[in-house]
């Protein structure tokens, strides 16, 4: 049996869509989808709510959005508020404005700029984040960059783990970009529109390298956070603005403002003035 065709839906203002498979799901305004979705392409701007889990080669969302249920996508970039109830699972999630997971987040790459929440594990191959962020299980990746916003994960473990502070601008979000959505007439305008809305927004969801003129662009907040966590354990380990009961790796680097328990070391430990160590071990 051939595949189900895929069809087009467009909603503009507000109103409702029936799950189903479709090849491109546009929402502009005040929508919601009821059921389980599968599309090619879901693009969401304003308000929307998914009542079920959805399949999708891309999801992009600006504004606000919340599903019901799980998310299964190649790419997932959501600019303002987006909560998702069930688990994330995807080849890569670029996150802009407030991020909420209330099961687990899985992804080869993950990009965070702003506020990240995420209720159990958060599981990738490379993990970068400019922003505030709270895990409440393993924080995994071969890969992990952080500059501060303020931090909060049970355990992380990784290859190699870099956490830095930042001075002068920095990535928290005051709050989410508004999105002014101009409706025009028919699927092709309404297409167009949302188009221009992703064209504008979309940056926002961009590498965290180029994020900084956006954070002047939106207002973001000034300061820097700190980390805290139980256990931190990778091969090398640079810290800063840092507390942990227990640091363990081959090369470990206890930049300003950590103040750790115990640091366990098989290779190399460094300890910059001022840092707080109250116990070291050599393997």
């Amino acid at each position: 049996m051939s595949e189900q065709k895929r069809t087009n839906v467009h909603l503009a203002g507000s109103g409702r869509i029936s799950g189903g498979f479709y090849d491109t799901v546009t929402v502009a305004g005040s929508g919601r989808i009821e059921g389980d979705v599968d599309a090619n392409l879901i693009k969401t701007a304003g308000s929307c709510r998914i009542e079920g889990d959805v399949k999708a080669k891309e999801l992009k969302t600006a504004g606000s959005c919340r599903v019901s249920g799980d998310v299964r996508a190649e790419r997932m970039k959501t600019a303002g508020s987006c909560a998702i109830e069930g688990d994330v699972h995807a080849d890569e999630v670029k996150i802009a404005g407030t991020q909420t997971i209330e099961g687990s987040l899985k992804a080869k790459e993950i990009t965070s700029a702003g506020s990240l929440k995420v209720a159990e594990d958060v599981e990738a191959e490379k993990f970068l984040s400019r922003g505030g962020f709270e895990i409440g299980g393993l924080l995994s990746a071969e890969e992990i960059k952080i500059e501060l916003g303020g931090g909060k994960v049970t355990e992380i473990g990784g290859t190699r783990i870099e956490v830095r502070r930042r001075g002068g601008a920095f990535w928290g979000w005051r709050r989410a970009p508004r999105v002014h959505i101009h409706l025009e007439r028919g699927p092709e305008g309404l297409s167009e529109t949302l188009e221009s809305i992703f064209e504008e927004l979309g940056h926002i969801g961009e590498e965290v390298e180029r994020a900084v003129g956006l954070g002047q662009a939106f207002g973001w907040s000034r300061g820097s956070g700190y980390l805290e966590a139980d256990t931190i354990e990778g091969d090398e380990i640079f810290l800063e603005n840092t507390r942990a009961r227990v640091v363990r790796g081959k090369k470990v680097q206890i930049g300003e403002g950590c103040e750790i328990e115990l640091i366990e070391y098989s290779e190399s430990l460094e300890i910059a003035p001022g840092a707080q160590v109250k116990e070291q071990k050599k393997a």
